[in-house]
């Protein structure tokens, strides 16, 4: 068992399947809700265990070691990022086969975020008479990016996050005695996590983050006027490759300054300090929005520089309007 699924043993969604399970009351469909990938993906496979399993997802009898190793017939995993209309009749015509082991048949589909509406509402006509014997367990991003009607036929679980000790223990997982080097690094990666694993690890991995977060601050502190702007912006070299891990940095830099003005002080961000003076609650809030804008708009394949050009403008105009 990993440090992850362990510590997701004790979440609150993983603790209400499993008094489902020991009171023989089993939903027909669970709907996981995380925007941490790892986490949500993690925990949809768990519940199938607990569903299929005698024991409730013991990890010691026949029928776990099957799912653990991928061979269990009655377990469908569907990852994928984008789910058809197609895949969704695929689905559908597959639950309806009786032809497995056990009592049970459990779907996983982890990314319902990318399925779309009209593939949403093929699938609502099983969820709204399943298969007997049938479970689904599903796993979204965000309750809004799934029908309502669709929630409404779901037993919705909500997973709150890791604690940044916990995020840190994850990384170092298998590292007893990590170098001081690493040990920093998983600290503060743990911390800019913010309780999302997925996040926390993609920072861990980036070998230059301390810098390019040392040097984003750094242009954030300089940036007075957008007579500067391309000035600042030159010492970033922002292009289609950086720009997410860019926008990822820079909403870090905003939410510590956030926990900061709440008490929840960070060890090894003493950098911020000297931003924290030029941003209170509203300038934070709705730099954070704008952040989540240029998100949008990466997403949308828009240029690179016009993205940065919208975060920096940007930023210095809430910082006026939040100032008179």
């Amino acid at each position: 068992m990993t440090e992850t699924e362990r510590l997701l043993k004790n979440s609150k969604p993983y603790l209400a399947v499993s008094a489902d399970k020991k009171n023989g009351a089993l939903s027909h469909c669970y709907l996981i809700l995380s925007d941490d990938d790892v986490a949500r993906k993690t925990l949809c496979r768990m519940i199938a265990k607990i569903a299929l399993c005698p024991n409730g997802g013991c990890d010691k009898c026949d029928v776990c070691e099957k799912i653990n190793d991928g061979a269990y017939v009655a377990l469908r995993i569907n990852e994928s990022e984008k789910i058809s209309v197609d895949d969704v009749s695929r689905i559908i015509e597959d639950s309806y086969f009786t032809g497995f082991d056990g009592d049970k048949k459990v779907y996983v589909i982890s990314n319902l975020q990318g399925m779309n509406e009209k593939a949403q509402n093929k699938f609502l006509k099983t969820l709204e008479e399943p298969p007997e014997d049938v479970i689904f367990v599903l796993g979204a991003s965000q309750q809004t990016a799934v029908l309502a009607t669709i929630l409404s036929r779901c037993k919705k679980l909500y997973f709150e996050g890791f604690s940044a000790a916990d995020i840190y223990g994850v990384l170092t997982e298998g590292n007893d005695d990590p170098d001081e080097e690493t040990d920093s690094a998983a600290s503060r990666a743990a911390v800019c996590g913010f309780g999302n694993l997925t996040r926390a690890e993609k920072l861990y991995k980036d070998a230059a983050f301390g810098e390019k977060f040392s040097l984003l601050v750094s242009v954030i502190r300089d940036l007075s006027s957008t007579k500067k702007l391309d000035e600042q912006l030159s010492r970033l070299k922002i292009d289609k490759d950086n720009l997410d891990g860019y926008l990822d940095i820079a909403e870090t830099v905003f939410r510590l300054i956030l926990a900061s003005k709440r008490g929840a002080v960070a060890k090894g961000f003493e950098e911020l300090d000297a931003l924290e003076a030029d941003y209170d609650y509203p300038t934070i809030v709705n730099v954070l929005d704008l952040i989540m804008k240029c998100k949008r708009m990466s997403e949308s394949n828009c240029n690179a520089q016009s993205i940065a050009d919208v975060l920096f403008i940007g930023i210095l105009e809430v910082k006026y309007l939040c100032r008179k």
